[in-house]
């Protein structure tokens, strides 16, 4: 179609067809959703009735203890945590360095892996341990791992040896 053409095409009522419409205005005129929002309504609801609706997330493998210590004993993980950039290192003693970008220092913590998660006690290194504990997964196709809990889950990489530099 010519583009010149294209207000006259709408003006003899070729428009293309509206979105169902969700509701009314108080003025009594239908109220439409976008015309995307409304094929990604369609679709969906279509892969739902069929039994096909898309993951949330892509396939993802927990790990197991020994993997988890594979992982992260020796390593530096990154991540990005409650929206900040983060580095931690797992020295085989079981001491935990972590820092966030903009820190001047890393806090200390420990850590232990068992029963398929990684725990780690901030309470400082010469009190009591309070564990808390993540399950570990893998996503292969993105390269990603999770540390995920109970409302909590935070994507990260391995970023090598010691390593706790923004650089």
């Amino acid at each position: 179609m010519n583009p010149s053409c294209a207000g006259n095409a709408l003006e003899a009522g070729f428009a293309p067809p509206r979105s169902p419409a969700i509701g009314k205005k108080a003025s009594g005129k239908d109220i439409h959703m976008p015309r995307f929002a409304a094929s990604l309504f369609s679709i969906m609801t279509l892969t739902a009735a069929f039994g096909m609706a898309p993951a949330l997330h892509a396939e993802e493998t927990p790990l197991t203890t020994q993997q988890i210590q594979e992982l992260l004993v020796g390593q530096t993980v990154e991540g990005i945590h409650f929206g900040t950039h983060t580095r931690q290192y797992f020295a085989q003693s079981g001491l935990t360095l972590w820092i966030k970008k903009g820190d001047a220092v890393p806090s200390e913590a420990r850590y232990k892996i068992e029963d398929d998660q990684y725990c780690s006690s901030w309470t400082g290194l010469w009190t009591t341990p309070e564990w808390g504990c993540f399950s570990i997964t893998h996503d292969a196709e993105q390269g990603l791992y999770y540390y995920i809990a109970d409302g909590f889950r935070a994507p990260f990489v391995i970023a090598g040896g010691f390593s706790l530099s923004f650089d």
